[in-house]
């Protein structure tokens, strides 16, 4: 069943309250011109190397997560933000359960796996 996206006006909580599993993977919005969504990761959980056509924006929530870039590899902290320009290739893995916001500007973007 698929989550309904917020509509303009309305809000929601994002923190766990302590128990990061029970945050649920969601989109919370979408447009035109902007995805903004919640993703768990549980700790060792890897996403393989991919890039989106617009800009991005990662915020720990909660945990510790490694993002690895074609130029370098840093791990995010509970209350770090990161900035990927467009089409930055980019991998994710979860040291601890973690939680995200991601935030990804559409500008007819397009996302793409990396071969």
């Amino acid at each position: 069943m698929a989550q309904k996206h917020l509509s303009s006006g309305d809000s929601i909580h994002i923190l766990s309250s302590g128990n990061i599993e029970t945050v649920p993977t969601q989109a919370l919005f979408k447009d035109k011109h902007m995805e903004v969504m919640r993703l768990y990761l549980p700790a060792s959980k890897h996403i393989a190397a991919h890039q989106v056509n617009g800009t991005i924006t990662i915020f720990c929530i909660e945990g510790q997560v490694e993002i690895q870039t074609d130029h370098a590899s840093k791990i995010l902290h509970t209350g770090d933000l990161m900035y990927l320009a467009a089409s930055a290739s980019h991998a994710l893995t979860a040291i601890d359960d973690s939680s995200l916001l991601v935030t990804i500007a559409l500008q007819g973007a397009v996302h793409q796996a990396n071969a």
